[in-house]
């Protein structure tokens, strides 16, 4: 584990799969889980041309959703097993066009708190030998805990 970030849960791993099962949109999408570790989580998507805009580059709304998730689950990661997460802001940043044949989002914590996590994102296009960053998104997450 290379890690900063200690998890507070030893099946972190296991909770995060799980719930990333749970989004059906993540499967309407073909999104899939990659690395997990404490504070980092990988999410990948192989270009499909339902999911582009006009001119065949990857919807900006596809690519923040992505994103999104991929700061979320990193922050999931290193939250007690009785949390969950919600989003309560993000702010993307298109730097150029998402075109290649496989979309790997980044996520990584930056700052764990108890109820407020913030995390970052960098969305990689990866084509003919090249892996380009396209996006990048900064997060504000939110721990929900039973009442």
């Amino acid at each position: 584990m290379s890690s900063q970030f200690q998890p507070k849960d030893p099946e972190y791993k296991a909770r995060v799969g799980a719930s990333f099962d749970e989004q059906t949109v993540m499967r309407l999408i073909g999104a899939s889980l990659g690395r997990v570790e404490p504070g980092l989580v990988e999410i990948e998507l192989p270009y499909r041309a339902d999911l582009t805009q006009q001119d065949d580059f990857l919807h900006a709304g596809i690519s923040s959703t992505i994103m999104d998730s991929a700061c979320g689950y990193a922050a999931f990661s290193l939250m007690p097993a009785e949390a969950r997460v919600l989003t309560i802001e993000f702010k993307i940043n298109l730097l150029a066009p998402a075109a290649g044949e496989l979309f790997r989002a980044v996520g990584k914590v930056r700052k764990p708190g108890r109820s407020v996590f913030v995390a970052e994102s960098e969305l990689h296009a990866i084509g003919s030998g090249e892996d380009k960053l396209v996006a990048t998104m900064v997060g504000t997450l939110m721990a929900l805990y039973p009442q």
